[in-house]
Protein backbone atom coordinates (compact mmCIF):
# COMPACT_ATOMS: atom_id res chain seq x y z
CA UNK A 1 0.00 0.00 0.00
CA UNK A 2 1.50 3.32 -1.00
CA UNK A 3 1.93 6.18 1.45
CA UNK A 4 -1.04 8.40 0.39
CA UNK A 5 -3.46 5.50 0.82
CA UNK A 6 -1.93 4.64 4.18
CA UNK A 7 -2.44 8.22 5.33
CA UNK A 8 -6.02 8.24 4.06
CA UNK A 9 -6.78 4.95 5.84
CA UNK A 10 -5.34 6.24 9.11
CA UNK A 11 -7.38 9.43 8.83
CA UNK A 12 -10.58 7.49 8.16
CA UNK A 13 -9.98 5.18 11.10
CA UNK A 14 -9.11 8.10 13.38
CA UNK A 15 -12.17 10.04 12.22
CA UNK A 16 -14.38 7.04 12.88
CA UNK A 17 -12.95 6.60 16.36
CA UNK A 18 -13.43 10.28 17.15
CA UNK A 19 -17.06 10.13 16.01
CA UNK A 20 -17.70 7.11 18.26
CA UNK A 21 -15.99 8.72 21.24
CA UNK A 22 -17.47 12.20 21.05
CA UNK A 23 -18.26 13.51 24.48
CA UNK A 24 -21.64 14.96 25.36
CA UNK A 25 -20.01 18.41 25.64
CA UNK A 26 -18.89 18.06 22.01
CA UNK A 27 -22.37 16.97 20.96
CA UNK A 28 -23.99 19.89 22.78
CA UNK A 29 -21.49 22.78 22.87
CA UNK A 30 -22.31 25.89 24.86
CA UNK A 31 -20.35 28.98 23.71
CA UNK A 32 -18.42 30.58 26.56
CA UNK A 33 -19.75 34.04 25.74
CA UNK A 34 -23.35 32.78 26.04
CA UNK A 35 -23.01 31.19 29.46
CA UNK A 36 -25.00 32.97 32.16
CA UNK A 37 -23.17 32.33 35.45
CA UNK A 38 -25.16 30.45 38.07
CA UNK A 39 -23.94 30.08 41.63
CA UNK A 40 -26.41 28.09 43.63
CA UNK A 41 -26.50 27.17 47.27
CA UNK A 42 -28.47 24.22 48.59
CA UNK A 43 -30.27 25.26 51.78
CA UNK A 44 -29.82 22.45 54.30
CA UNK A 45 -33.11 22.24 56.17
CA UNK A 46 -32.38 18.80 57.63
CA UNK A 47 -29.07 19.88 59.08
CA UNK A 48 -30.56 23.05 60.57
CA UNK A 49 -33.60 21.25 62.02
CA UNK A 50 -31.68 18.51 63.80
CA UNK A 51 -29.18 21.04 65.18
CA UNK A 52 -31.91 22.79 67.19
CA UNK A 53 -31.85 22.62 70.98
CA UNK A 54 -35.00 20.63 71.78
CA UNK A 55 -35.09 22.20 75.27
CA UNK A 56 -35.78 25.55 73.56
CA UNK A 57 -37.44 24.10 70.50
CA UNK A 58 -40.05 26.75 69.73
CA UNK A 59 -37.63 29.61 70.26
CA UNK A 60 -34.94 28.07 68.05
CA UNK A 61 -37.48 27.03 65.44
CA UNK A 62 -38.53 30.66 65.10
CA UNK A 63 -34.90 31.53 64.24
CA UNK A 64 -34.72 29.19 61.23
CA UNK A 65 -38.33 29.73 60.12
CA UNK A 66 -37.61 32.65 57.76
CA UNK A 67 -34.97 30.64 55.87
CA UNK A 68 -37.04 27.45 55.77
CA UNK A 69 -40.55 28.81 55.55
CA UNK A 70 -41.37 26.32 52.79
CA UNK A 71 -40.95 23.53 55.35
CA UNK A 72 -41.85 25.14 58.66
CA UNK A 73 -44.71 27.33 57.40
CA UNK A 74 -46.29 30.23 59.24
CA UNK A 75 -48.16 28.21 61.86
CA UNK A 76 -45.15 26.43 63.31
CA UNK A 77 -46.20 27.45 66.84
CA UNK A 78 -49.52 25.65 66.45
CA UNK A 79 -49.42 22.86 69.08
CA UNK A 80 -50.22 20.07 66.60
CA UNK A 81 -47.58 21.13 64.07
CA UNK A 82 -45.04 21.85 66.78
CA UNK A 83 -45.55 18.40 68.30
CA UNK A 84 -45.09 16.77 64.90
CA UNK A 85 -41.80 18.56 64.33
CA UNK A 86 -40.66 17.83 67.88
CA UNK A 87 -41.50 14.13 67.52
CA UNK A 88 -39.56 14.05 64.25
CA UNK A 89 -36.33 15.53 65.59
CA UNK A 90 -36.42 13.49 68.82
CA UNK A 91 -37.03 10.14 67.09
CA UNK A 92 -33.94 8.06 67.87
CA UNK A 93 -33.89 6.33 64.47
CA UNK A 94 -34.16 9.63 62.65
CA UNK A 95 -31.43 11.11 64.83
CA UNK A 96 -29.13 8.29 63.74
CA UNK A 97 -30.20 8.73 60.14
CA UNK A 98 -29.37 12.43 60.32
CA UNK A 99 -26.00 11.63 61.90
CA UNK A 100 -25.14 9.33 59.01
CA UNK A 101 -26.36 11.92 56.51
CA UNK A 102 -24.06 14.57 57.99
CA UNK A 103 -21.15 12.09 57.85
CA UNK A 104 -21.69 11.33 54.18
CA UNK A 105 -22.46 14.96 53.34
CA UNK A 106 -20.38 17.18 55.65
CA UNK A 107 -20.84 19.84 52.99
CA UNK A 108 -22.47 20.04 49.58
CA UNK A 109 -19.81 22.00 47.74
CA UNK A 110 -19.14 19.35 45.10
CA UNK A 111 -22.85 18.86 44.41
CA UNK A 112 -23.44 22.61 44.30
CA UNK A 113 -20.62 23.01 41.78
CA UNK A 114 -21.94 20.18 39.61
CA UNK A 115 -25.49 21.53 39.65
CA UNK A 116 -24.33 25.12 39.04
CA UNK A 117 -22.71 23.95 35.80
CA UNK A 118 -25.79 21.92 34.90
CA UNK A 119 -28.04 24.93 35.51
CA UNK A 120 -25.82 27.12 33.32
CA UNK A 121 -26.32 24.66 30.48
CA UNK A 122 -30.02 24.23 31.25
CA UNK A 123 -30.51 28.00 31.05
CA UNK A 124 -28.68 28.11 27.71
CA UNK A 125 -30.88 25.45 26.13
CA UNK A 126 -34.11 26.58 27.82
CA UNK A 127 -33.72 30.30 28.56
CA UNK A 128 -37.42 30.87 29.32
CA UNK A 129 -37.51 28.22 32.06
CA UNK A 130 -36.98 29.49 35.62
CA UNK A 131 -34.36 27.80 37.78
CA UNK A 132 -35.57 26.33 41.07
CA UNK A 133 -34.37 27.04 44.58
CA UNK A 134 -32.76 23.95 46.07
CA UNK A 135 -33.21 22.54 49.55
CA UNK A 136 -32.01 19.34 51.18
CA UNK A 137 -33.59 17.49 54.07
CA UNK A 138 -33.66 14.24 55.98
CA UNK A 139 -36.81 12.57 54.73
CA UNK A 140 -36.98 9.45 56.85
CA UNK A 141 -36.01 7.35 53.81
CA UNK A 142 -38.60 8.66 51.37
CA UNK A 143 -37.01 6.58 48.61
CA UNK A 144 -39.99 6.65 46.24
CA UNK A 145 -39.46 10.37 45.62
CA UNK A 146 -35.88 11.28 46.53
CA UNK A 147 -36.12 14.53 44.56
CA UNK A 148 -39.36 16.49 44.44
CA UNK A 149 -40.27 19.73 42.74
CA UNK A 150 -43.01 21.96 44.10
CA UNK A 151 -43.54 25.06 41.98
CA UNK A 152 -40.13 26.76 42.07
CA UNK A 153 -38.75 24.72 44.96
CA UNK A 154 -36.80 21.50 44.60
CA UNK A 155 -36.07 19.36 47.64
CA UNK A 156 -33.47 16.59 47.86
CA UNK A 157 -33.73 13.75 50.37
CA UNK A 158 -30.06 13.31 51.18
CA UNK A 159 -30.77 10.26 53.35
CA UNK A 160 -31.71 8.34 50.19
CA UNK A 161 -28.17 8.76 48.78
CA UNK A 162 -25.98 7.42 51.58
CA UNK A 163 -24.36 4.69 49.50
CA UNK A 164 -25.24 1.12 48.58
CA UNK A 165 -23.39 -0.21 51.65
CA UNK A 166 -25.62 1.68 54.09
CA UNK A 167 -27.00 -1.19 56.17
CA UNK A 168 -30.47 0.25 56.74
CA UNK A 169 -31.29 0.16 53.03
CA UNK A 170 -31.22 -3.64 53.15
CA UNK A 171 -34.27 -3.65 55.44
CA UNK A 172 -36.46 -1.56 53.14
CA UNK A 173 -37.35 -4.50 50.92
CA UNK A 174 -35.75 -2.85 47.89
CA UNK A 175 -34.01 -4.91 45.20
CA UNK A 176 -30.23 -4.64 45.01
CA UNK A 177 -30.34 -3.00 41.56
CA UNK A 178 -32.27 -0.15 43.16
CA UNK A 179 -30.04 0.15 46.24
CA UNK A 180 -26.97 0.23 43.98
CA UNK A 181 -28.10 3.66 42.73
CA UNK A 182 -28.75 5.18 46.14
CA UNK A 183 -25.39 6.94 46.10
CA UNK A 184 -24.22 10.57 45.85
CA UNK A 185 -23.28 10.00 42.19
CA UNK A 186 -26.95 9.97 41.21
CA UNK A 187 -28.15 13.17 42.92
CA UNK A 188 -27.36 15.68 40.16
CA UNK A 189 -28.89 13.42 37.54
CA UNK A 190 -32.07 12.96 39.60
CA UNK A 191 -32.34 16.73 40.05
CA UNK A 192 -32.03 17.36 36.32
CA UNK A 193 -34.46 14.52 35.55
CA UNK A 194 -36.98 16.10 37.90
CA UNK A 195 -36.61 19.41 36.04
CA UNK A 196 -37.27 17.60 32.78
CA UNK A 197 -40.30 15.69 34.02
CA UNK A 198 -41.90 18.74 35.64
CA UNK A 199 -41.05 21.52 33.20
CA UNK A 200 -40.07 20.12 29.81
CA UNK A 201 -41.60 16.72 29.14
CA UNK A 202 -44.35 17.22 26.53
CA UNK A 203 -45.99 13.96 27.67
CA UNK A 204 -47.17 12.90 24.23
CA UNK A 205 -49.52 9.96 24.15
CA UNK A 206 -47.37 6.85 23.88
CA UNK A 207 -49.11 3.95 22.16
CA UNK A 208 -46.30 1.96 20.60
CA UNK A 209 -42.96 0.67 21.73
CA UNK A 210 -41.28 3.18 19.44
CA UNK A 211 -43.21 6.00 21.12
CA UNK A 212 -41.85 4.98 24.50
CA UNK A 213 -38.33 4.40 23.20
CA UNK A 214 -38.12 7.83 21.58
CA UNK A 215 -39.74 9.47 24.60
CA UNK A 216 -37.11 7.94 26.88
CA UNK A 217 -34.37 8.73 24.36
CA UNK A 218 -35.28 12.42 24.40
CA UNK A 219 -34.74 12.62 28.14
CA UNK A 220 -31.44 10.79 27.84
CA UNK A 221 -30.22 13.22 25.18
CA UNK A 222 -31.35 16.08 27.41
CA UNK A 223 -29.10 14.61 30.13
CA UNK A 224 -26.28 14.55 27.57
CA UNK A 225 -26.79 18.27 27.08
CA UNK A 226 -27.06 19.40 30.71
CA UNK A 227 -24.70 16.87 32.33
CA UNK A 228 -21.98 16.30 29.74
CA UNK A 229 -19.45 15.07 32.30
CA UNK A 230 -21.70 12.43 33.83
CA UNK A 231 -20.67 8.96 32.61
CA UNK A 232 -23.12 7.31 30.24
CA UNK A 233 -23.24 4.30 32.54
CA UNK A 234 -24.54 6.51 35.37
CA UNK A 235 -27.18 7.99 33.08
CA UNK A 236 -28.42 4.48 32.34
CA UNK A 237 -27.82 3.17 35.84
CA UNK A 238 -25.71 0.36 34.38
CA UNK A 239 -22.84 -1.56 35.91
CA UNK A 240 -19.78 -1.89 33.68
CA UNK A 241 -20.84 -5.48 32.93
CA UNK A 242 -24.31 -4.38 31.85
CA UNK A 243 -22.87 -1.61 29.72
CA UNK A 244 -20.50 -4.01 27.99
CA UNK A 245 -23.34 -6.50 27.42
CA UNK A 246 -25.44 -3.79 25.78
CA UNK A 247 -22.62 -2.67 23.52
CA UNK A 248 -21.84 -6.26 22.50
CA UNK A 249 -25.47 -7.28 21.95
CA UNK A 250 -27.09 -4.11 20.57
CA UNK A 251 -27.38 -5.57 17.06
CA UNK A 252 -28.99 -8.74 18.42
CA UNK A 253 -31.47 -6.74 20.51
CA UNK A 254 -32.33 -4.59 17.49
CA UNK A 255 -32.85 -7.71 15.36
CA UNK A 256 -35.05 -9.22 18.09
CA UNK A 257 -37.31 -6.16 18.10
CA UNK A 258 -37.64 -6.26 14.32
CA UNK A 259 -38.21 -10.02 14.12
CA UNK A 260 -41.01 -9.86 16.69
CA UNK A 261 -42.57 -6.66 15.27
CA UNK A 262 -42.10 -4.91 18.61
CA UNK A 263 -41.31 -1.40 17.41
CA UNK A 264 -44.98 -0.81 16.69
CA UNK A 265 -46.42 -3.11 19.34
CA UNK A 266 -49.08 -1.53 21.53
CA UNK A 267 -48.82 -4.29 24.15
CA UNK A 268 -48.09 -2.33 27.31
CA UNK A 269 -46.76 -5.32 29.24
CA UNK A 270 -44.24 -6.15 26.52
CA UNK A 271 -43.18 -2.52 26.29
CA UNK A 272 -42.69 -2.26 30.04
CA UNK A 273 -40.41 -5.31 30.12
CA UNK A 274 -38.12 -3.54 27.64
CA UNK A 275 -38.28 -0.15 29.36
CA UNK A 276 -38.53 -0.67 33.10
CA UNK A 277 -35.65 -0.94 35.53
CA UNK A 278 -34.86 -4.50 36.58
CA UNK A 279 -31.91 -6.84 37.13
CA UNK A 280 -32.08 -7.80 33.43
CA UNK A 281 -34.41 -7.57 30.44
CA UNK A 282 -37.08 -10.26 30.29
CA UNK A 283 -36.84 -12.15 27.02
CA UNK A 284 -33.05 -12.12 27.09
CA UNK A 285 -30.60 -13.93 29.34
CA UNK A 286 -30.20 -13.22 33.04
CA UNK A 287 -26.87 -11.66 32.09
CA UNK A 288 -28.53 -9.05 29.91
CA UNK A 289 -28.72 -5.34 30.65
CA UNK A 290 -32.08 -3.90 31.74
CA UNK A 291 -33.94 -1.10 29.92
CA UNK A 292 -32.71 -2.09 26.47
CA UNK A 293 -35.54 -0.06 24.94
CA UNK A 294 -34.31 3.09 26.69
CA UNK A 295 -30.72 2.49 25.56
CA UNK A 296 -31.75 2.02 21.92
CA UNK A 297 -34.10 5.01 22.05
CA UNK A 298 -31.19 7.08 23.35
CA UNK A 299 -28.99 6.04 20.45
CA UNK A 300 -31.75 6.82 17.95
CA UNK A 301 -32.27 10.35 19.28
CA UNK A 302 -28.51 10.88 19.55
CA UNK A 303 -28.10 9.87 15.91
CA UNK A 304 -31.00 12.13 14.93
CA UNK A 305 -29.19 15.05 16.55
CA UNK A 306 -25.89 14.08 14.92
CA UNK A 307 -27.57 14.16 11.50
CA UNK A 308 -29.55 17.34 12.24
CA UNK A 309 -27.31 19.46 14.49
CA UNK A 310 -29.15 22.66 13.55
CA UNK A 311 -32.33 21.54 15.34
CA UNK A 312 -32.47 22.99 18.89
CA UNK A 313 -32.75 20.62 21.83
CA UNK A 314 -36.17 22.02 22.76
CA UNK A 315 -37.46 21.31 19.26
CA UNK A 316 -36.21 17.73 19.42
CA UNK A 317 -37.99 17.21 22.72
CA UNK A 318 -41.21 18.73 21.40
CA UNK A 319 -41.23 16.88 18.08
CA UNK A 320 -44.19 14.45 18.27
CA UNK A 321 -43.25 12.56 15.09
CA UNK A 322 -41.30 9.54 16.32
CA UNK A 323 -41.28 8.03 12.84
CA UNK A 324 -39.53 11.10 11.47
CA UNK A 325 -36.95 10.94 14.27
CA UNK A 326 -36.31 7.26 13.56
CA UNK A 327 -35.98 7.71 9.81
CA UNK A 328 -33.84 10.82 9.93
CA UNK A 329 -31.61 9.30 12.58
CA UNK A 330 -30.43 6.64 10.16
CA UNK A 331 -29.58 4.60 13.23
CA UNK A 332 -28.93 0.89 12.95
CA UNK A 333 -26.52 -0.88 15.28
Amino acid sequence: MNTPYKVLLVLLIFGSMMACNRSSADRWPVPSNEKTPVTLQIQRYGKALFALDTNQFLQELSVIQPQFKAFVGDNYNDPNQLNQLYSFVTDTQLIQLNKKTQEVFPDLKALESELSQAFVRFHYFFPSQPLPELYSYVSGLHYESPVEKHQNLMIIALDVYLGEDFETYKYLGLPQYRIRKMTPDYIAQDVMKSLYENDLNPKFKQKTMLDRMIGAGKMMVYLDAVLPNTPDSIKMGYTSRQWNWMEENKASVWAYLIKNNLFYSSNYDIQTKLIQDAPFTTGFSNESAPRVGVWLGWQIVRAYHENNPEIPLADIINNPDVQEILQKSGYKP
